[in-house]
């Protein structure tokens, strides 16, 4: 955040802690981990730590989810329980996904497959 001129306040620290103690959080679990950050703050942060590529927002059928933007990985649900499993081997090519404006660069992606897991079978 510094490097990009934004100040590490203790109440976006305390949402990267928050973000940094368990992958795909929904905003309200993040808020009950930051119980002195209000919810405005707990918005604009992520939307800001989103912004500098820090955070990735996701949308996995139950609501937007949020977690750590580390590596580049993919994501598995289960349709019955809800079990959110990740995967790093990437079906796309993103030199081939097709663009229709001239000039667009594909700076990432992501792959969300929905199914039934093991337990659910």
């Amino acid at each position: 955040m510094r490097g990009r001129g934004y100040k590490a306040t203790p109440q976006r620290v305390a949402i990267l802690g928050a973000l940094a103690a368990e992958q795909h959080q929904s905003l309200e679990e993040i808020r009950a981990r930051c119980p002195g950050v209000g919810m405005v703050t707990v918005y604009r942060t992520l939307d800001l730590l989103g912004s500098l590529g820090l955070v990735r927002r996701l949308d996995l059928g139950d609501g937007a989810r949020y977690e750590i933007a580390e590596d580049h990985h993919h994501h598995m649900i289960c349709e019955s329980c809800g079990d959110i499993s990740e995967f790093e081997e990437c079906p796309l090519d993103p030199a081939r996904i097709p663009t229709r404006e001239p000039g667009f660069e594909v700076r990432s992606h992501s792959v969300e497959v929905y199914g039934r897991c093991a337990e659910c079978l």
